[in-house]
């Protein structure tokens, strides 16, 4: 179960675009979609407030549209056809019939009940509504997480759950089919980086908000010592010419008609 004080807590936390590197990738790809369709958005739906990438270029490209923003906690005001609202996780409530297009990047999969989320989802779209988010896939960041196991276990004997749950591409599918989406579409992909510097690539994957929320997290930090083990087991199994890490996304896009 998700820890909703956490939850809020990273939510909170304003992202600095020097580590938005990852997060900006992704969103392009949503864009790169979203380019190729030549119908009009009148009302959008941010689920989960990461940047203003994706909704500047709905503004741009959908100039008649008003973008509602919705989080589990945000210090945003309100602008010119720009709206926001926090929700609660456990009960997420949209006006129904009423979007257009809804999009997210990377926020979905932070939830106790996919499929209760995705059919509210589904009766807040109008006849012909779009859905395009994007998923971490459970391999996402798998040269990390092995590296932690690793680490972990060196210090505790056992492991930590130090990554939120994702979703299989099967599960993703049944619950968009059984919300009624029609045609539902789920496409992989692989972003390979490479960073010169470990804390890089921390701070970069810190700014994903991809720490676990869980209830039975590791509550206290880890010191200095750790993460010295933890660079030199990455270094020692995943480096060459840099530290290689492997950004696995789902990009999820369906129709309601």
């Amino acid at each position: 179960m998700i820890n909703k004080n956490y939850l809020k807590l990273i939510r909170s936390k304003k992202k600095f675009k020097d580590n938005n590197f990852i997060y900006n990738i992704i969103a392009k790809r949503i864009i790169d979609s979203l380019d190729l369709l030549n119908i009009s958005f009148n009302e959008v739906l941010e689920l989960g407030i990461n940047d203003e990438l994706i909704s500047n270029f709905v503004q741009k490209k959908f100039s008649n549209s008003k973008i509602t923003h919705v989080d589990f906690f945000h210090q945003y005001e309100r602008k010119n056809n720009h709206f926001y609202y926090n929700i609660d996780e456990d009960n997420i409530f949209f006006k129904e019939n009423y979007f257009d297009l809804i999009f997210s990047n990377l926020f979905l999969y932070l939830t106790n009940d996919i499929d209760k989320d995705l059919k509210k989802i589904f009766k807040s779209l109008k006849p012909n509504g779009f859905l395009i988010t994007t998923i971490p896939n459970i391999n996402n960041i798998f040269q990390l997480v092995n590296c932690m196991y690793e680490t972990d276990n060196y210090y505790y004997n056992g492991s930590y759950n130090r990554h939120n749950p994702t979703f299989t591409i099967d599960k993703l599918l049944s619950s968009l089919k059984k919300s009624n989406f029609d045609n539902p579409s789920i496409n992989s992909d692989n972003i390979n980086i490479s960073y010169s510097e470990f804390k890089k690539l921390l701070y970069e994957l810190k700014s994903m908000n991809l720490s676990s929320c869980l209830k039975d997290k590791k509550q206290n930090f880890e010191n200095k010592n750790y993460f010295n083990m933890l660079e030199n087991i990455y270094k020692k199994k995943y480096y060459n010419n840099g530290f290689i890490l492997d950004i696995n996304i789902n990009i999820i896009t369906a129709w309601k008609k």
